[in-house]
């Protein structure tokens, strides 16, 4: 078994052979396949749903039957990375100017850009500890969980506090699930 308690104390720190290593930890723990973890890979690497969802917003500025041509040529036009970090992983479209500020002149398709998700969120006003994480909130909450190994809820939510997480400690409890479903299991030790 891959010892992960000698990896740095930082997710910051980790270079990718480490982040290698805990792939092949989470799969030797038994808590996902290779073929599971490519999955959710894969469908982070799935383009947004754009003929739906951004047709159905700019739709009041093309004609009509023309939408989806409009919105599949500028979707074309992309390079398939959030304009912010370059990552492939997890994009939807977002406004340029927010809709806050300029009405419905935003749903332009001119003033659409692809961000990942991350980087969507960073940019809303009521996120203002947006981006502050090295991981995204899901991500960190399940690697303090993982790497740290909390025994109760209580240290699993001060772990969270120390690591940057500003938000409503429901979403502590709502990971604390997995502590939970892994005890059962007798995978995971709480006290």
């Amino acid at each position: 078994m891959i010892d992960i308690t000698q990896f740095p104390e930082s997710d910051a720190n980790w270079s990718e052979d480490h982040w290698k290593q805990f792939i092949d930890f989470l799969v030797e723990s038994g808590l996902a396949t290779y073929g599971q973890i490519c999955s959710a890979a894969l469908g982070q690497l799935n383009p947004p749903q754009v003929g739906t969802g951004t047709t159905n917003i700019v739709k009041h500025n093309y004609p009509h039957r023309k939408v989806w041509q409009n919105v599949k040529a500028w979707f074309y036009e992309r390079t398939g990375k959030c304009e912010d970090c370059g990552t492939r992983l997890d994009l939807q479209t977002d406004h340029v100017i927010p809709r806050e500020e300029i009405g419905t002149e935003a749903d332009k398709l001119e003033n659409f850009t692809l961000r990942c998700r991350r980087c969507n969120v960073i940019r809303r006003p009521s996120h203002k500890q947006g981006g502050v994480l090295h991981l995204t909130t899901a991500a960190a909450l399940m690697w303090i969980l993982l790497t740290r190994q909390p025994q109760t809820y209580q240290e699993f939510k001060r772990m969270c506090r120390a690591y940057g997480m500003t938000m409503a400690d429901i979403r502590f409890q709502e990971a604390w699930a997995l502590a939970i479903w892994l005890n059962r299991e007798g995978k995971y030790e709480i006290e």
